[in-house]
This record gives C-alpha cells, sequence and structure tokens, in this order.
C-alpha cells in the first residue's frame, strides 16, 4: 500500500495537471495553487493534500470503485443522494416560510410598482415525484406541504400549481435519472398547466421531439460515482416555426440550442448553454406577448414551449444577473411576468429578492 501510494505521488509530480474532472463535473486543483505562505498555519499542507487528491492517477477509476463496493455495503445515501430505483434522487432543502414569504413579498411589490400581469410557478423535483423510488427507510423534507403553504399565500401572484400534473404522470420519465433537473417531458406537462391558465394553446402534436444524445450522466452521478446510470436528452422543436433569434452575451443566433453542449459532460446545457444573467428571445410571429422571465435552470428546457406563444421573451437568472430591473422594465415593453423555479432553488437561493429590490442607481 506504501508502495502504491508512493508511485501516486511520483506519477503526480510527473504527469500534467488535468484541469477539471468530467466524472465529477468541477474543477480540480492545480499545483501551482499551493503556497508557502500557510506552511506554518496548516493551509499549504490542505492545499497539497487536496492537489494529491485531484490529480491522483486513476481517479475516476476508484470513484466509480468506491462507488460499488459502498454499494456492497448496502450503502443508499451518498452527501445528500438517495441511490433510487433506476434512479437517483437528490434531498430536499427544509422549508423555511419566513425566507419564502420575504421573496413573495419582493414580488408582490415588483406587481405593484410595475402594474405588469404576474405569474408564479413553483415545480416540486424529482424526489417528491418519484418518492415511490426511494429506498426503505429515505426521508427528506415534505416538498408538496411547503408548495402547498407558497401556494396559499400566493393566490394574488397568480400561482400555478402543477404538483398534481406531473404526480399524475409520474410513472412517465419526467425526470434525468443522474441529474437535478427535469426533461423536456416533465417541462412541457409543467407548461400546460400555465398554458391553461393564459388561454394558451397546448398541442403535444405541434412538436417534434428529437433525440439528441444519449449516455448523458449529470450532477447526481458526479456526486455519487455511479458509473452505471445514464439518461437521454430530447428537444421539442416547434413544427412549422416560429423564426426566432437569440441574443446573448452580445452574440446573435438562430437557435436556443447549443449544439456543441452535447459534446461536453454537461448536455443540459444544450438548452440555450451555460447559464448566464440575460438573454433576449425574438419571434417572428404576432404574438402581443413580450414575456420578462425570472428563472433557475429549469426553465432551460421549459423555453421550447413559450417560444411559439410570445413575440419576446427577456430572461433574467438572478444568480447571474448585474443589471438593473427598473432599468430593464422601464426601456423595455413587457406584457407579462412568469416567475419559473423548482421548489429547491426557490428555498435556496435568494439572488431572486435581491434583484428585484435594487434600487436604481444601486
Amino acid at each position: 500500500i506504501l508502495g502504491f501510494g508512493l508511485l501516486g505521488m511520483v506519477l503526480n509530480l510527473v504527469l500534467p495537471d488535468k484541469a477539471d474532472s468530467e466524472v465529477e463535473n468541477r474543477p480540480l486543483a492545480q499545483a501551482g495553487g499551493i503556497r508557502s505562505e500557510g506552511l506554518w498555519t496548516g493551509e499549504t499542507g490542505q492545499e497539497a493534500e487536496n492537489w494529491y487528491a485531484d490529480q491522483f492517477p486513476l481517479r475516476n477509476g476508484f470513484l466509480h470503485l468506491n462507488y460499488c463496493f459502498q454499494r456492497l455495503e448496502g450503502v443508499s445515501r451518498f452527501d445528500d443522494v438517495y441511490i433510487g430505483k433506476d434512479m437517483l434522487l437528490q434531498e430536499a432543502p427544509v422549508y423555511d416560510a419566513a425566507v419564502s414569504d420575504a421573496i413573495l413579498q419582493s414580488i408582490r411589490d415588483f406587481q405593484a410598482k410595475t402594474q405588469i400581469l404576474v405569474n408564479l410557478q413553483i415545480v416540486p423535483t424529482s424526489i417528491q415525484v418519484n418518492a415511490d423510488r426511494l429506498p426503505m427507510n429515505a426521508v427528506s423534507p415534505d416538498e408538496n406541504a411547503a408548495l402547498a403553504d407558497i401556494q396559499s399565500k400566493s393566490q394574488d401572484l397568480g400561482f400555478i400549481d402543477s404538483r398534481q400534473t406531473l404526480a399524475d404522470h409520474s410513472n412517465e420519465d419526467l425526470y434525468y435519472k443522474t441529474d437535478h433537473h427535469w426533461k423536456s417531458l416533465g417541462a412541457w406537462y409543467a407548461f400546460t398547466d400555465l398554458a391553461a391558465a393564459k388561454g394558451w394553446s397546448a398541442d403535444q402534436a405541434s412538436f417534434d421531439v428529437l433525440k439528441a444524445a444519449d449516455g448523458f450522466q449529470g450532477t447526481l452521478s458526479a456526486k455519487t460515482g455511479d458509473p452505471f446510470l445514464s439518461d437521454t436528452v430530447d428537444l421539442w422543436v416547434p413544427k412549422g416555426g416560429p423564426q426566432y433569434v437569440m441574443t446573448r452575451d452580445g452574440k446573435k443566433t438562430r437557435t436556443m440550442y447549443d449544439e456543441s453542449a452535447l459534446d461536453r459532460k454537461d448536455k443540459y446545457q444544450v438548452f440555450t448553454g451555460a447559464n448566464t444573467g440575460e438573454f433576449t428571445l425574438e419571434m417572428d410571429n404576432d404574438s402581443p406577448v413580450r414575456l420578462l422571465l425570472f428563472k433557475d435552470s429549469y426553465a432551460n428546457s421549459y423555453l421550447q414551449f413559450l417560444i411559439p406563444q410570445c413575440r419576446t421573451i427577456t430572461v433574467i437568472d438572478p444568480r447571474y444577473y448585474d443589471g438593473n430591473i427598473d432599468r430593464l422594465v422601464e426601456n423595455g415593453i413587457f406584457t407579462d411576468v412568469l416567475f419559473l423555479y423548482n421548489y429547491s432553488s426557490w428555498v435556496q437561493d435568494t439572488s431572486l429578492k435581491g434583484v428585484l429590490d435594487a434600487k436604481t442607481g444601486e
């Protein structure tokens, strides 16, 4: 064992450092990050240990082997991820009603200030919809009760409740088995609830369903080291248009899909690319709807269904947005506002409140 460890150290020194781990979907510690300044505080030793662990030869193989050994021992949970029946499920965060109420009040203030029609749609994650796939004795905070509380407090905000719709189709593949996002099919069913409230058409036959990739292993696979499960990625493309232009980071494209993502680890980025603070979609239809969308990454695959319904869509991800919403609303023409979040993002991320509460000039 000692000889094997020494061999690993020698190879670490000889072989060039790898920048990222595709299996874990994260950057790896680099030798250049080891600083001598922390020699007496222990920081240098910790940095060296992190580098050694991250750059150890055959690291990915050992991660998979560790997963297999722990599964043989009966382990059914890795950090906050449960190994369910043919599916990985991430534990839901605890609901804090006070934090949620504060965000709702910020949305209420925004609606009163702008006088624009608002809808709020907070959807459950896979651990709620696919609870029957959890291992025995697994526990997770009750998303259903939390969402019922949010709904009861946000009827004036046009709350769209998709809990029952998703539950009715829970035997279908609504969420990725290896990732924390939903699949296009799950987004479609949630969209039908919004369409019903807005009087929009929602005909599944009006979309071409295209399999863009298979072998996708997402964030939950990276967390656990599971080498066995994988997913397909499907795109729902509206038949017959409309034609549209997406403007993102100053560049214009004729599609919302980033085809290059299909060759990368995170294939979910095929929907609009990597997360960014703001982008716009402009369609060539005659719809009167000019939508302002506040969202997390669940909305990326949901956009496919909004395109035929809207003339323009301005998309804001508060986690990355550094603009000013007051100026955006003043300079834009918006008829509708949609806040679309999954439960976990809603209760963990307070960036939306910060963006809505920011004053002009701040």
